[in-house]
């Protein structure tokens, strides 16, 4: 198994974390403290989404991509996800069967009606059985515009 290696640098007052496999010359994790870099990440909301980064480095970490860029090393690229731009009849069926009709928010007891999708169209989500949920209609609309924090299923 190969050698995860992890280097922080500090560039400009921000810090910053470069995470490569050297065999493979691949970097797998970028990441900076400045607000730019954090509008090219999607971030966790709830329980659902799983935190995934974008492969497009801030203006800060691009003097340290370059470097290892010389280097021969590439920055490893998502994997589109597969699925549809559509919840089909069967999908909803699905998610209903499985959540056996409830929300599935933690501690939510309410019936669940839509479908989320946990990694957003806007980032490549699609609508299959690993990326969507059944909510209820507040559950739903507090994860898409964020209006908690905290505990899943608390009271905004």
């Amino acid at each position: 198994m190969e050698d995860k290696i992890t280097k922080y640098f500090d560039f400009g007052g921000y810090e910053q974390i470069v995470k490569f496999l050297e065999k493979s010359k691949l970097i797998y994790f970028i990441d900076c403290t400045c607000k730019d870099f954090e509008m090219r990440r999607i971030r966790r909301i709830g329980q659902f989404s799983d935190i995934k980064y974008v492969a497009e480095p801030c203006k800060h970490l691009l003097p340290l991509v370059k470097i290892y860029e010389d280097e021969g090393f590439k920055i490893k690229q998502p994997k589109p996800m597969i699925g549809t731009d559509k919840c089909s009849a069967e999908l909803r069926k699905f998610l209903v069967d499985r959540s056996e009709g409830m929300c599935e928010m933690y501690m939510c007891d309410r019936e669940g009606k839509e479908v989320h999708r946990k990694v957003p169209k806007t980032n490549g989500g699609k609508y299959n059985k690993d990326n969507c949920v059944l909510l209820c209609k507040e559950c739903h609309q507090r994860i898409t515009y964020q209006k908690w924090q905290g505990t899943p299923g608390a009271e905004p």
